[in-house]
């Protein structure tokens, strides 16, 4: 099973969703089995941002990959709950419940 994992970091808003989905099409092109999505770093998300999730997501699914955000922060956590779109993605702690949750798989 081969695992890719982006870790953005800073913002994730306007003025750097193209980036961020232009980097999740290059990881998708290598047709990996599952896109993991690190916050770790995160530091704020908008509602562009969300929709550059949603983008992975979709794209990701298209093509049989899974798709999974680990260690997210309280405020991402409320925005996913503010806009009902918590239940569209597969939510980890952190990376090693990730990682854990995938050696049962």
């Amino acid at each position: 099973m081969r695992i890719e994992v982006m870790q953005p970091t800073g913002h994730l808003d306007s003025t750097s969703t193209n980036y961020f989905r232009q980097q999740a099409s290059h990881v998708l092109d290598s047709k990996p089995d599952v896109l993991l999505i690190d916050l770790k770093h995160l530091k704020q998300m908008d509602s562009s941002g969300l929709g550059a999730l949603v983008f992975a997501l979709r794209s990701a699914k298209a093509m049989g990959c899974k798709f999974a955000l680990c260690s997210i922060s309280e405020y991402i956590d409320f925005l996913l709950d503010a806009t009902s779109m918590k239940g569209l993605f597969e939510i980890f702690e952190n990376r090693n419940q990730f990682e854990r949750f995938l050696k049962k798989v």
